[in-house]
């Protein structure tokens, strides 16, 4: 009985980590989460799953919080955003996005333009 219950909570366990998986989290972004770059003309978003596109999208605004975005584009799992001409200082990007899979998630973060 011991074996059957240590296979079912071994099953148990990688169910579950499938399913934490199933979510289309950002796996890394062009200039790159927290960097430094001497400009931007486009953000580039890589996500773990393909992204429903009528449903997905992101703002970027700077430290005032004016917006500086100019447009989304989603192809696959890549979602590119259009950039105003970005002065010096501290842009925050927020994203939402809907996997393929039906799962929502959303998160933000911060780059920095200047030298």
């Amino acid at each position: 009985m011991s074996k059957l219950r240590s296979l079912s909570f071994a099953a148990m366990l990688i169910g579950a980590a499938t399913a934490a998986h199933a979510h289309a989290m950002l796996d890394h972004a062009v200039p790159a989460v927290g960097s430094t770059v001497a400009s931007a003309h486009q953000m580039t978003l890589y996500f773990t799953q393909q992204l429903e596109p009528k449903f997905s999208g992101a703002t970027v605004h700077s430290a005032a919080g004016a917006r500086v975005d100019r447009g989304v584009s989603i192809h696959g799992n890549v979602m590119r955003i259009g950039l105003k001409t970005l002065a010096r200082g501290t842009y925050t990007v927020a994203w939402h996005v809907l996997s393929v899979d039906t799962h929502t998630t959303q998160g933000s973060f911060s780059f920095n333009v200047g030298r």
